[in-house]
C-alpha cells in the first residue's frame, strides 16, 4: 500500500485518495473480498469461539464488521498504517526495523516499543487483546474487528510490497479502459492495486455465495486446510513475493491473460487468509464467554 513514512503522511493521503476514486472499492480485496475471508473463518470456528464471537458482535457477524477498519482509520490517522507495509522487492526476509515503522515519538527498544504501526505487528497486537480475558468487552470487538480485517488486508498482495505504494502509484488499463471510475460524470485512472483490490474479482460477477462455494471447492481440492497455519511475518512475505510476480509496468495492460494468470493466486489467498483467521481466533477464544456459563 502507500508509503511507510509519517515524513510523507501527506503524499501518502494523496495516493489513497487516489485509490479511493479509482477503484471499485477502497478496502483491501474490496468489500466483498473481506466479506469472503470472513465468512470462510466463521465456518471453520470451534464451537468456543463462535459463541464468543457472538458475544462480542452481536447482533453483527465477522462478515458484516469485515471492513469496518477501513472506516475507523478516518477519524484516528495513526491506524491508517496497521493496513499494509512496505517490504522492498529485493528483500527476502521480513525485517521488522525495517518494515514495521514505531509509533509517533515512540524510542526504538523502549517499553512503548512493543506494538509498531504495521500489518505485522497489529495482526498480533489484535490477537493478544482478543485473548485476554480481563479486558473490557468492547476492547476486545473492537480487537477483533481489527483482526478480520487485517488479516484480509495481509493476504491481498500488494499490502505488502514496496513498490509505487503497493501499486497504487502504477497506472494501468483495465480490459481495454483508462478508467475505473463508477461516476458516470467524472474519470478516474485505473492503477495495478486497485485492480487487485476488487476489479479483478469483480470481472467473475460471483454473488458471495457463488464465491464461497467456490473457494470451498479449492479448499478441498488443494487440501489448503491441512497447511500449517504459519506467522503473520511469513504470510507477509508470501504476498511481497506474488505482488513482485503480479508487478506491470507503468501503463501496462490488465488484460484477459494477465487476468487468468491472476485468478488461482486471489482465490488461494482468499481462501488462505479466511483458514488462518479462523485458527488466530480458535486459539484466541478458547473458554465461554461470560453470557453462556
Amino acid at each position: 500500500m502507500p508509503g511507510a513514512g509519517r515524513t510523507i503522511a501527506a503524499t501518502v493521503l494523496a495516493g489513497m485518495l487516489v485509490s479511493v476514486t479509482s477503484t471499485v472499492d477502497v478496502e483491501a480485496w474490496g468489500a466483498q473480498g473481506h466479506r469472503l475471508v470472513a465468512r470462510l473463518a466463521q465456518s471453520r470456528l470451534t464451537a468456543a469461539a463462535r459463541r464468543n464471537v457472538q458475544w462480542l458482535l452481536e447482533p453483527e457477524t465477522l462478515a458484516d464488521v469485515s471492513s469496518w477498519a477501513d472506516r475507523y482509520w478516518e477519524g484516528n490517522y495513526q491506524t491508517y498504517f496497521w493496513h499494509f507495509l512496505n517490504i522492498p522487492p529485493d528483500a527476502t526476509s521480513y525485517d521488522r526495523d525495517r518494515d514495521c515503522p514505531r509509533q509517533p515519538g515512540v524510542q526504538s527498544g523502549s517499553s512503548a516499543d512493543k506494538w509498531r504501526d504495521c500489518v505485522v505487528d497489529r495482526i498480533l497486537y489484535s490477537a493478544t487483546r482478543l485473548g485476554d480475558r480481563t479486558l473490557d468487552r468492547a476492547d476486545r470487538a473492537v480487537a477483533l474487528k481489527f483482526l478480520v480485517h487485517l488479516v484480509g488486508d495481509l493476504h491481498q498482495p500488494f499490502h505488502a510490497l514496496g513498490v509505487e505504494r503497493g501499486g497504487n502509484g502504477i497506472l494501468v488499463s483495465m480490459f481495454g479502459s483508462d478508467n475505473c471510475s463508477q461516476d458516470a460524470l467524472r474519470t478516474s485512472p485505473c492503477n495495478l492495486h486497485g485492480a487487485w483490490d476488487s476489479g479483478l474479482m469483480a470481472r467473475r460477477h460471483l454473488d458471495d455465495q457463488q464465491y464461497l462455494d467456490l473457494l470451498n471447492d479449492e479448499i478441498r481440492r488443494r487440501r489448503l486446510d491441512q497447511r500449517p497455519a504459519g506467522v503473520p511475518a511469513e504470510w507477509a512475505m508470501q504476498s511481497q513475493r506474488l505482488a513482485k510476480a503480479a508487478l506491470l509496468p507503468p501503463h501496462g495492460s490488465v488484460d484477459e491473460a494477465y487476468y487468468r494468470r491472476a485468478l488461482p493466486v486471489i482465490d488461494e489467498r482468499l481462501a488462505l487468509g479466511g483458514l488462518r483467521l479462523a485458527a488466530l481466533i480458535n486459539e484466541d477464544l478458547t473458554t465461554a464467554p461470560p453470557a453462556t456459563r
